[in-house]
């Protein structure tokens, strides 16, 4: 949908906005911080601005029905008990953009093996 391009347009706009707990944007961003702050400019909505509750907003979606544009949520604390710690946004074909706190910036990671695919818990679609 146009909707689901201009929020990947826009979030792309903020690669390499650097990482900051507990903040928002415009320029700097923790992880949920971006999800919020990219959902309320492209789309005028607000959602929760915690990963967790984020996590519950908008339609449950599974990994193998992901499309671009759709909130994507994992456990980055080890154990994948389902709570979730982290945000990002799905760009399509495997790939997240996501306020990263160990690479220290907004960066476009591969969720389709590894780490963060380990750690996927859940998508939310919210276009």
């Amino acid at each position: 949908s146009s909707k689901a391009d201009r929020i990947v347009s826009y979030a792309k706009s903020k690669l390499g906005c650097k990482y900051v707990w507990a903040t928002q944007g415009p320029n700097t961003f923790d992880c949920s911080g971006f999800t919020y702050y990219v959902t309320k400019q492209t789309l005028g909505i607000t959602i929760p601005r915690s990963p967790s509750p984020q996590s519950k907003y908008g339609t449950y979606v599974s990994r193998s029905n992901l499309k671009k544009g759709d909130l994507v949520f994992f456990d980055t604390q080890g154990s994948n008990d389902g709570r979730v710690s982290h945000a990002g946004i799905y760009l399509g074909s495997g790939q997240f953009i996501h306020a990263s706190s160990t690479k220290g910036k907004v960066v476009i990671s591969d969720m389709s093996s590894g780490h963060y695919y380990r750690a996927f818990v859940n998508g939310r679609r919210i276009v």
